[in-house]
């Protein structure tokens, strides 16, 4: 099961849901049954619309029909199955298939691990834990030159200075 947001709260009185999804897609929803994570086991919904309005995903589930219903949602992951997931345009990634991937300079040399990524406006930033040490690496297609999702690698040509830019 792959994470792909989470519901933020409710949205008015037939139980409408307010989401932050991890990679935006609007229009007509991407996947038709989502799982709840309540405890330790997974509630499996029936997705009856997603809308897209002001910047913002709001999402329908058949059977929460009330604002306490929905209430009672606010605050859960969303998940999916990996296979579920449609394929992405070349260059584009999922968030769970970049993070925990080894950042490595073309020369071989390990630089650390993807620990989460930062969105700048339409840019993205890795944040990658260097033995206890953030640094931020521009993913971008002239830094970051091979991103291999099967051996969850990245391959980076990094400019001169960058590991030193977060220094104090």
């Amino acid at each position: 099961m792959i994470s792909i947001g989470k519901i933020l709260r409710s949205q008015g009185q037939d139980g409408e849901l307010k989401l932050r999804l991890y990679r935006k897609q609007p229009g007509t929803p991407f996947f038709f049954k989502i799982f709840l994570k309540k405890e330790e086991s997974f509630e499996e919904y029936d997705v009856e619309s997603l809308r897209f309005d002001r910047n913002t995903h709001f999402l329908k589930l058949k059977g929460i029909d009330t604002l306490n219903r929905a209430d009672a949602l606010a605050g859960l992951e969303i998940y999916v199955p990996e296979e579920s997931l449609s394929p992405l345009e070349d260059g584009h990634f999922y968030h769970f298939q970049i993070i925990g991937s080894a950042v490595v300079t073309k020369d071989g040399e390990s630089v650390g691990i993807v620990k989460s990524l930062l969105p700048v406006g339409k840019e993205t930033l890795l944040v990658v834990d260097r033995g206890g040490r953030e640094v931020l690496i521009p993913f971008v297609k002239s830094i970051c030159f091979d991103v291999d999702t099967s051996r969850r690698e990245i391959r980076v040509d990094l400019p001169a200075g960058l590991l030193d830019l977060n220094e104090i």
